[in-house]
């Protein structure tokens, strides 16, 4: 039975649409509701979930969609967790807040 139906599933472009669209939703959301491990293990989720999803495509549309789509996911699984640790993490000129030194001339600044 589930034979006749698997390949009338596969070939619902509409189907398909919707969830490429629920993945892009969901990973587009993953960065501001989530934060540290929980984040990490919801984008290993989200790459586990989009891998069936980005092969449907591909059936469906051919290669060329398949890779445009792989490079789309990429970007924005990748594309928003180091915009979000650069906001949040001190840089190593905030660890010397409230010091007048200069490392490079090894005075104080503004002396000569």
């Amino acid at each position: 039975m589930t034979e006749g139906r698997l390949p009338e599933i596969l070939s619902q472009p509409a189907l398909a649409l919707a969830l490429v669209g629920l993945w892009l939703v969901l990973a587009c959301l993953l960065p501001v509701l989530l934060s540290g491990r929980r984040q990490r293990r919801a984008t290993r989720a989200m790459v586990l979930a989009g891998v069936p999803a980005l092969g449907w495509v591909t059936l469906l549309w051919g290669p060329g969609i398949g890779v445009a789509g792989f490079g789309l996911g990429l970007l924005i699984l990748l594309g928003h967790p180091s915009g979000r640790r650069s906001r949040h993490r001190p840089g190593p000129a905030s660890a010397q807040s409230g010091r007048d030194h200069d490392p490079v001339g090894g005075g104080a600044k503004g002396q000569s």
